[in-house]
């Protein structure tokens, strides 16, 4: 799967991080969070109506839109004029709807250090209370992941599940692309 999916998730990786390396100020933080949330609020709507508690049991808490609220409000900035994307990968199984999650979770790993460069950020100034999005599930995280990938692992249809595994790394790029534009 992380060999399936590795060159998109490189693409999105080499949008992302020069924003995040560049951050200078709250207002490009709060940028940046709603961004993540304009994708991953609408994906993870349309990946509960999908994947329930049967099929992992602890999908209830694995909603990372509600960290990004947590951290904007953290920060001081309104949560009410947030963009919210339409183009979001096709999604109509499970098996889809473990690719897509796939991502979500995947981004647990990563965020982890990012919220360690965003915090030593002094320009930034701010404390871990603004950083729940990308901490992560903090000690947890890896836990967490292997958990999820012992459920990934037996979905029987795999290449469904790397397909829609690169449509969402896809449509998270555009969507990174079109919020890049407009700020």
């Amino acid at each position: 799967m992380k060999e399936s999916t590795q060159p998109l998730h490189r693409e999105v990786e080499e949008l992302l991080l020069p924003k995040l390396t560049a951050i200078s100020s709250r207002a490009e933080y709060a940028a940046i969070l709603k961004m993540f949330y304009g994708y991953f609020f609408p994906l993870e709507q349309r990946i509960q109506r999908l994947i329930t508690a049967n099929e992992l049991p602890d999908i209830a808490e694995r909603r990372k839109a509600a960290f990004i609220l947590r951290d904007l409000e953290s920060i001081n900035v309104s949560t009410g004029d947030m963009a919210l994307c339409t183009g979001l990968p096709f999604m109509e199984n499970e098996a889809q709807a473990f690719g897509a999650l796939y991502v979500l979770e995947g981004s647990t790993l990563g965020g982890k250090m990012i919220a360690k460069m965003l915090l030593k950020n002094q320009a930034l100034a701010i404390s871990e209370d603004a950083v729940h999005f990308f901490s992560g599930y903090r000690d947890e995280t890896g836990s967490k992941w292997k958990a999820f990938l012992e459920v990934l692992n037996q979905q029987t249809q795999a290449d469904a599940v790397v397909r829609a595994a690169n449509h969402t790394f896809f449509h998270l790029k555009c969507w990174m692309q079109q919020c890049f534009r407009h700020e």
